[in-house]
């Protein structure tokens, strides 16, 4: 499956919390100050490194930022 597809299906598993942050931490996710949090779906997709933003809609799949 490619990054991309796989970055998709992915950001389905958490709501988006950019509605719930302020602006301020908006600004961050704009400058790349992301909040990244580390999903464990070793089990589901093994040998990859998934982390999602937790303010924006933004995956990092193997070190590849995608915008979902």
């Amino acid at each position: 499956m490619p990054e991309s597809e796989l970055a998709i299906r992915v950001a389905k598993l958490w709501p988006h919390r950019e509605h719930e942050s302020n602006s301020v931490l908006g600004l961050f996710c704009r400058f790349g100050l992301h909040r990244w949090r580390r999903l464990n779906l070793a089990t589901l997709v093994p040998d990859r490194d998934i982390l999602y933003c937790f303010r924006c809609s933004k995956v990092k799949v193997d070190g590849i930022i995608y915008d979902t």
